[in-house]
Parts: C-alpha cells; structure tokens; sequence
C-alpha cells in the first residue's frame, strides 16, 4: 500500500513538472507567432535605417527631393504591388487547382479500390429471380452454376432436400474429386415439419393436407439418399444429416457459391428462391466453406459412401438411419421414384448442354 502511494505521489509530481517544463501547443504557436513579427519588424527597421543613411550620403539632396524620390517610389511600389499580386494569385489559383484535381483524384483512386474491395466482399456479382419450374429451371442459373461446376474439383451442397443433386452430378462432364452433401435428416420430425410448412405456399401443394405433405418430403429425403449412393462411382460422397432450418441453400465449387435464399422478398410460395453467385474472396464464400468443413469435422451423423459399397451397405444404413427395416425391394422402388420424380430435369440439363456445346444459348 505505502509503495502505490508513494509511487502515485511521483507520477503525479512528474505530470506537474512536466506540464511546466512542455508549453502547450497553442502557446508554441502564439510565440513562433510572436517571434517572427518580431523578427519581420526589426528586419525591416534594420533596412530602413541603411536606407537613410545611404540617403543622407549625399549632401546636394534637399528635403524636397528626397520627399518627392519617396512620393516616385512609393508609386512604383503600388504598380509593383498590383501587377505582382496579379501574377502571384493566378500561379497561386493554378496551383491549388492542381494540388485540388490530384487530391481529388487520389480520393477517386482509394475509394474505387474500397469500393473494389467491398464488392468482392460482400457484393454478388450475379442475381437470378425466383420461379416455379416447367419449361424452364432457371437458364441464368442453372447455365454459370453448370459452368462452374465444370471447372470446379469440388462440390458443397447444404439445404433442406438435396433433391436435384444426384441428376446434377450424373449429368457432369467433367466429374469433382470432393463431394460433400448436408441436407435433413429424414428422422428428424421436427425439421420436415417445418420444411413441410414452407412448402405449402408452394402452387403444387395447394389445398393438401400439411400431414401429407411432410410424408412426402420424408419420402424424397430417403430417395435422394439412394440417388445419392448411386453417384458413389463418380467419387466418394461424404453425407451429413442435420435438422436443416430452411432459411436458405447453397452449392460451392471451386470459384463461386450460389446462395439461395428460401424468404427472400421475391421467393415466397416459389419453388425455386432467388440465388445470388459470390465470388471465392467473398465473405459468404469464405464463411459457408469454413462452416461446411467444420460440419464435417465435429458432426457424428454422417456417412461416406465409396465405389466399393454395395446394396447391402446401403440397407444397413437407411435401417439404421430411419429405425425400421429396409430391404432390396423398398431400395428399387426408391431408385425408380427417384429416376421418374428427375425426369424432367435431366431432360432440361441435356438440352442446357446441348445449347452450351453448340453455342446457341442466349443471355439473360
């Protein structure tokens, strides 16, 4: 206690000497100020006093003279005074505008750069609207996704029903070395329901009942499972059920992310929600990539199918997964709803690839 005490007294004896010893910065100011007044003042009383002197050399001048020497100088010194100041305020004007332009263009430089920066980061660089699929699935869409999927050695998919996935992934040309899926888990009740609430907006869910619609969208989970395993042979897929809150979706590759956004403005009672592309320097794509790895680091429920997995392996999981029984017939009469429910959309990537081979696909 005394050692604080005694320490405190000097810190505040040496903060009073030195605000003694250290002028204040306006007091430094007001005597630099000070000083070169000073300084202006007996500069030219110093060259006053040599001019007199130089003038009372002369013995033939008269005061008249000398009066009317002073009357021409002065003169001469106005006309000097005018045309200088003249000259002086145009170079000076020159000057700041110069001085201003640059700065100016400085300040257009950095904020470019920032607002470079903060579009990469934060910024899509596409938007696709929100639809209901028939003809078409989204050509703006499904057209960069397809494209960047094709240059892309990874595939991250998150999002309630992973239900076009396996039709995407059959129809790649040029086929991923990473594989990750994370959708609901077909055991978690809760979670369809909620899944199963936001679907009945949908036009084709009109007027039927909730309960209905949530042992469907059971259904499709464990038929998007088989499809799933039946891409094992293109790579492993590695699998991971949560209880999805179906906010939004995603799909990663290699150099974007298409986010889609489930109640956005413009998506409510669409089947298919307005997406955004980010590029790999984006926050979003820098986050979702971290979250997905993450996800498969700490989470239990999860399954990798590899090309060696057979059927068996297959029944043993879902038996496991859904808590009854699963034999080799409920395993083909899911693999045939699976092929009839992506008919249509794998018909629509074969002409998207038709288009984009030949050429011929228009622009948005």
């Amino acid at each position: 206690m005394e050692i604080a005490f005694y320490n405190g007294r000097i810190r505040r004896q040496t903060q009073r000497i030195g605000r003694r010893m250290i002028p204040r910065p306006r007091k430094l100011r007001d005597l630099r100020k000070s000083l070169a007044w000073y300084a202006f003042g007996a500069a030219c009383l110093s060259v006053l006093l040599v001019g007199l002197l130089l003038t009372y050399q002369d013995g033939q001048l008269t005061r008249d003279a000398v009066f009317s020497s002073v009357g021409l100088n002065l003169i001469a010194a106005v006309i000097f005074a005018v045309v200088f100041s003249v000259a002086s305020n145009r170079i000076q004007e020159r000057s700041l505008e110069e001085n201003l332009a640059d700065g100016l263009d400085d300040l257009r430089h950095d904020l470019v750069a920032s607002l470079a920066a903060n579009n990469r980061s934060f910024l899509p660089s596409a938007s696709y609207p929100a639809l209901d699929p028939g003809a078409s699935f989204g050509d703006a869409y499904n057209r960069d996704l397809t494209l960047s999927l094709e240059r892309s050695n990874t595939f991250f998919f998150q999002g309630p029903s992973a239900r076009l996935v396996a039709a995407r992934l059959r129809k790649l040309r040029h086929y991923p070395q990473q594989i990750k899926i994370v959708m609901l888990d077909p055991g978690n009740r809760r979670a369809i329901a909620r899944r199963a609430a936001d679907r009945v907006l949908w036009p084709a869910s009109q007027g039927r009942p909730v309960a209905v619609i949530e042992e469907e969208l059971r259904e499709e989970l464990i038929i998007n499972v088989v499809a799933l395993f039946d891409c094992r042979q293109i790579c492993p897929i590695e699998l991971l059920y949560h209880g999805d809150t179906a906010v939004y979706r995603y799909v990663l590759c290699d150099e974007a992310v298409y986010l889609s956004w489930y109640h956005g403005p413009r998506s409510s009672g669409m089947e298919m929600p307005e997406s955004y592309r980010f590029g790999v320097q984006s926050f979003p794509y820098q986050s979702l990539r971290l979250d997905m790895l993450r996800k498969f680091e700490i989470s239990d429920r999860k399954v990798r199918f590899d090309p060696t997995d057979d059927d068996t392996s297959l029944c043993t999981h879902l038996t496991q997964l859904l808590g009854q029984p699963v034999g080799p017939a409920d395993v083909a009469r899911w693999r045939a709803a699976h092929d009839e429910q992506s008919e249509s959309f794998s018909g629509y990537l074969d002409e998207l690839y038709r288009r984009l081979r030949t050429g011929l696909e228009g622009t948005d």
